[in-house]
């Protein structure tokens, strides 16, 4: 049996790095509190729309590093708000895959302060996961939020047991492995020790990318280069196929790999996101 946040999946699936001293973004530098840690971002803002796509990267990625791209996102008439993790950029914390998934709740409940600080009310979300990120999207598009209006995933995982092993982790069965959050409880104020807290401790059993999208009935883009070497095409597939949103569908660019989509596939990449957000949302 073994904890998802253990010390040996973390450093397999984690890449955290500093931004560079100094840096000034194109964006909106953006601080979000959760669980006592602040995660940062960069907010790209477009005047003439009301939709937000909320960004989360891949491991070895910064918020920063979207700078060079993200007009990719900005030409389809929407803004982006692109967000690291812990311990990435200017986040503080160290990153573990359960820590993600809730910092990525902290940063949906968070898009109505990020508007208003520029006099914005986004009432449309679209979360966009790629590589890694695609377990913050999934896991928020099938929360069920009426907020989210739809899901994009780029190079995304659906069996992250099998990723974590292919980035030489440890070697785990889906049926042992657990989630373990814990909690606290004050004592009532009538005991004799009312400041005492007593720490009780959950066991949730592991959901992966494959299970979590079998409850998505957003409308659902995955895009995907064929020559994947790190995440096969045929996790894309099985995405795909356990989806049950009645409007989805798979983009497969031809010669791309893991790390060179953008540019091998940029005109397919941004004609499917044009296409899919103007299915999805009303501008």
């Amino acid at each position: 049996m073994m904890i998802l946040d253990s010390d040996p999946v973390t450093q397999a699936v984690f890449y955290p790095r500093p931004e560079p001293p100094n840096y000034v973004s194109k964006g909106i530098a953006t601080l979000t509190s959760s669980e006592g840690v602040e995660i940062a971002g960069y907010l790209h803002e477009s005047k003439a729309s009301h939709v937000l796509l909320i960004l989360f990267h891949g491991n070895g990625e910064l918020a920063a590093d979207y700078d060079a791209i993200v007009s990719m996102y900005l030409d389809c008439g929407i803004s982006c708000w692109v967000v690291d993790y812990r311990g990435y950029g200017r986040s503080t914390g160290t990153p573990t895959f359960s820590t993600m998934l809730r910092d990525a709740e902290a940063i949906l409940a968070d898009v109505p302060r990020i508007g208003a600080a520029i006099n914005r009310n986004f009432s449309q979300i679209i979360v966009l996961g790629r590589s890694l990120g695609s377990a913050s999207a999934i896991h928020l598009a099938a929360m069920g939020s009426s907020s989210v209006k739809g899901l994009v995933l780029d190079s995304a995982y659906a069996d992250g047991l099998a990723l974590i092993a292919r980035l030489d982790g440890p070697n785990i069965q889906k049926e042992n492995i657990f989630i373990f959050e814990s909690f606290e409880n004050k004592w009532n104020e009538e005991q004799s020790l009312p400041n005492l807290i007593r720490h009780k401790i959950k066991r949730n059993q592991f959901e992966d990318n494959i299970d979590k999208i079998k409850r998505c009935q957003l409308p659902t883009l995955i895009i995907h280069g064929t020559d994947d070497s790190i995440i096969p095409l045929a996790d894309a597939v099985f995405l795909f196929k356990a989806c049950p949103s009645k409007d989805k569908q798979l983009v497969k660019v031809r010669g791309a790999d893991h790390n060179n989509l953008f540019y091998v596939g940029f005109a397919d990449y941004s004609a499917a996101l044009k296409n899919y957000l103007v299915r999805c949302t009303t501008v």
